[in-house]
């Protein structure tokens, strides 16, 4: 029979063994995040500013010679 101190060692052991096998795999699944959400924001950021180069050179194939509205209004209400 093993002792009661023995008991509670090896149970404590086994406990710090799983506790360390948790953290690893926690510190493991937490990078993988952070590299996947930054992965995601670099996409996201390319993916916008194709999307204004291609608005842009909309507009200039369209031969807008204003941007946005406000600038139209702008103008407009100058030459009044």
């Amino acid at each position: 029979m093993m002792s009661q101190l023995s008991t509670v060692r090896q149970s404590r052991h086994q406990w710090q063994h799983k506790a360390t096998q948790r953290a690893e795999q926690n510190r493991y699944w937490r990078k993988q995040l952070a590299r996947v959400k930054h992965e995601r924001d670099r996409a996201t950021t390319a993916r916008k500013e194709a999307q204004a180069r291609l608005g842009q050179r909309e507009a200039q194939s369209q031969g807008l010679a204003v941007q946005h509205k406000v600038d139209l209004v702008f103008l407009a209400l100058q030459l009044l």
